[in-house]
């Protein structure tokens, strides 16, 4: 079976933050960027922005993590495999958003502990890119466990050397590594 996944084209990011602005209104109904499931990594000195969403791992640390079972793989009526919140289930005790290695899971206040979850197969910060940042494409089985291999080793990479950080610096340093996957 395929699956569907979210990709980023990093070289075509302007850093217009469209994709966070669609995002927040989708999910929270309100034009706030902070309270967007997707973040655009800027650095200004060195002239380049990326979008930076949860890339549902095969093998989640923050699934591993969560005391209270909250947090759980799913597969949507698509045929998406997704990791998904328990809203009712989290206790926010954010040792989830301690484990993401990619700093993809975020605490807000009012809100609780939120991810990407793909908006049920049709995310709508693809529709409002218009600079063909980011894409939702299928790919084979075989394309899927390459990819899913990749992101395994960019999550070693990441324990390894950037775990002690926060989920903000750790989005700027692996924002780049993971817009190769």
């Amino acid at each position: 079976m395929n699956s569907r996944v979210l990709v980023i084209k990093a070289e075509n990011c302007t850093g217009c933050h469209l994709c966070e602005l669609a995002c927040s209104s989708a999910k929270e109904g309100q034009f706030i960027p902070m309270r967007s499931r997707i973040k655009v990594v800027t650095d200004g000195l060195k002239g380049w922005s990326n979008p930076l969403v949860c890339v549902h791992c095969k093998d989640p640390l923050c699934l591993k993590v969560c005391s209270a079972d909250a947090i759980f793989k799913s597969v949507n009526a698509q045929g998406d495999k997704i990791i998904e919140i328990d809203k009712e289930k989290c206790i926010a005790c954010h040792h989830c958003v301690v484990a993401c290695p990619f700093g993809a899971i975020e605490y807000i206040k009012d809100v609780g502990i939120v991810k990407c979850d793909l908006c049920g197969g049709n995310p709508i910060c693809v529709e409002f890119c218009f600079y063909d940042c980011l894409g939702f494409i299928e790919l084979t089985e075989e394309q899927y466990q390459k990819r899913a291999s990749k992101v395994s080793a960019l999550t070693v990479k990441a324990c390894r050397t950037i775990s002690k950080k926060e989920p903000s610096y750790r989005r700027k340093m692996i924002s780049r590594d993971l817009s190769k996957i």
